[in-house]
């Protein structure tokens, strides 16, 4: 297995190398990526499937950037047994992203364009509108990639195939810049899609594995991305968030305005693989005070989440307790799903022993070895651990949804940021009932065992709840902990958040979370390696780590906790 993290800095094609498993002489490589023959003249829509499904195809990422990194950092998932006072570093393996975007989103959707930018004139005139499509999902990724790398190569990428010489050395964008380019190019893909050509464009249909070549929905998604883009500039350029979010939310068709709109994918063939289940890792809960704050606001994505504790019933409990199996003094709570405490140092604390081992004791004659905290629902990211057959379910890829747009427009409201016309206090309500409806549509696709499916009472039941009922006074702490909470699937999206805002904090007054301040920080970015003097791209590589090296907040190069440009406090 390749260690993606030490190729990181390697020029782009090298990506290929890393998804593929497999080596191959430099001359070998030169051969495949400049022999005229390789220039494809197939129908591009082809090369467009290929290049939407690497973003989600990916099982190691899941395993390695996923469940065992991002997830604990973030406090999302915690261990059964306890964490490790080494939780918050890395296990290696990591940064999966970037051997994925240049060893197959990126490539795919470079060749749509260039088969198109190389069509004669009149044929080149019925493709505008799949180009424009195309463009998106590859913006998306490159934003992804350097949302945790900082500066990549972007515009002079993926073109040795069709470059004389060809181009093995492309400079890198600093993500400043980078970010400059990928909104520029979402407007002008949003121009072309609202545009009325003179002639009939020719759609992908089903070769768009998200929406079918619909040009609205592309319109909506561009967008909507647009927006989340603008949200990683609160910290360096808050006046440029208000002027793209004043944009997009006024902009001629709009942002994503319903679950209808969600730029998803479900599949039933992705996300089935051994890596993709994440109790091959072990059992993993959630956090203590995560998980009561959704217990106290009766909130019913905690079925979606989690499984109730091996102790759910008083008559389970007091068996249990009378065997010694729990402590004397523990008394009967009526609460059926348990967090696991996300500091290692109570994993010393004798008194909650009970939390961190499996409880033996015999009910009814049965003997049961049962854990006390709740186990995560593995089978929400993967649906074949619900369902024995292994067909039958979807599962769920999420980019950008209608619960997100919401919550970041409450946001930027809430924080005066934008001038909305909709109430931060009305966005924050719609995009907490469309992440409940979300996840409830979610757990029904994937089979969940035992599901119960949300009833609209709930959804008026907890937006009544105090801490969930929006309270201007500390909108921004419950927003952001709802974004939270609604991107519990989009480990990213989470782990950004938290370093964007803070939220959930364990000062929090909504919804902290644990104080870990005693172990090593957050890791806040991948590590960059310098190349190798015989690496083809060595000079701009290196000059990319020292340019962000010039900020003091990014550390050095290997120091995980130091921080890319968008997260970096403007000075």
């Amino acid at each position: 297995m390749y260690t993606v993290l030490n190729f990181k800095y390697r020029y782009a094609f090298f990506g290929f190398l890393l998804i593929a498993f497999f080596s191959c002489s430099r001359s070998k490589f030169a051969q495949l990526n400049t022999d005229p023959d390789a220039v494809l003249t197939i129908d591009p829509s082809t090369e467009l499937t290929p290049g939407e499904l690497s973003i989600h195809s990916s099982d190691f990422e899941v395993f390695y950037d996923f469940v065992r990194d991002i997830k604990p950092w973030t406090q999302t998932y915690v261990r059964t047994v306890g964490n490790l006072a080494t939780f918050t570093t890395s296990g290696g393996n990591i940064n999966n992203r970037w051997g994925i975007f240049y060893g197959g989103v990126g490539y795919n959707l470079a060749d749509v364009l260039h088969i198109i930018d190389n069509m004669p004139a009149a044929k080149n005139a019925q493709y505008q509108y799949m180009r424009a499509i195309a463009t998106i999902p590859m913006i998306y990724y490159a934003f992804y990639v350097s949302d945790a790398n900082g500066s990549i190569p972007y515009t002079e990428a993926f073109k040795a195939r069709y470059t004389v010489p060809p181009l093995f050395t492309p400079h890198y964008q600093a993500q400043e810049i980078l970010y400059d380019t990928l909104d520029a190019q979402l407007k002008a893909a949003v121009a072309v899609l609202e545009s009325s050509p003179s002639v009939t464009q020719i759609s992908p249909g089903a070769q768009d594995i998200y929406f079918g070549g619909d040009p609205t929905h592309w319109i909506k998604a561009a967008n909507s991305l647009r927006l989340k883009i603008a949200m990683r500039l609160m910290k360096q350029n808050p006046a440029k968030t208000t002027a793209i979010a004043n944009e997009v939310i006024n902009e001629q068709v709009g942002l994503i305005g319903s679950i209808a709109d969600d730029w998803i994918l479900y599949s039933s063939t992705l996300g089935n693989g051994g890596n993709s289940n994440p109790i091959n890792q072990g059992n993993y809960s959630g956090e203590y005070n995560h998980v009561n704050f959704m217990w106290k606001t009766q909130d019913p994505r905690i079925r979606v989440f989690y499984q109730q504790s091996g102790i759910n019933t008083q008559d389970i409990f007091d068996s249990a307790k009378a065997q010694g199996a729990l402590p004397d003094t523990l008394l009967w709570d009526g609460q059926p799903y348990r967090g696991q405490f996300a500091s290692p140092a109570v994993n010393e604390d004798p008194t909650r022993a009970y939390y961190f081992q499996t409880i033996t004791f015999s009910y009814k004659g049965v003997k049961q070895q049962l854990s006390y905290p709740s186990i995560i629902q593995a089978g929400l990211t993967s649906y074949v651990l619900n369902l024995p057959s292994g067909t039958g379910g979807k599962n769920m890829f999420p980019v950008i949804t209608y619960a997100d747009v919401c919550l970041m427009r409450a946001e930027l409201a809430a924080r005066n940021l934008t001038s909305d016309p909709i109430p931060a206090a009305t966005l924050y309500d719609s995009g907490v009932v469309a992440s409940l409806k979300n996840y409830d549509t979610w757990a029904s696709n994937t089979g969940e065992l035992n599901y119960t499916p949300l009833l609209a009472s709930e959804i008026s039941n907890y937006l009544a709840q105090p801490g969930v009922a929006y309270d201007p006074v500390n909108a921004i702490e419950q927003i952001c902990d709802q974004e939270y909470l609604n991107y519990y699937v989009n480990a990213n999206e989470g782990w950004a958040l938290i370093k964007r805002t803070g939220y959930p904090s364990s000062t929090g007054v909504i919804m902290p979370s644990e104080d870990v301040s005693a172990y090593p920080a957050m890791p806040r970015r991948y590590a960059a390696t310098f190349p190798s003097l015989g690496d083809l791209n060595y000079t701009n590589e290196v000059n990319a780590i020292d340019s962000m090296a010039l900020d003091k907040n990014y550390g050095a190069p290997t120091d995980m906790t130091g921080r890319v440009w968008w997260d970096s406090p403007n000075p």
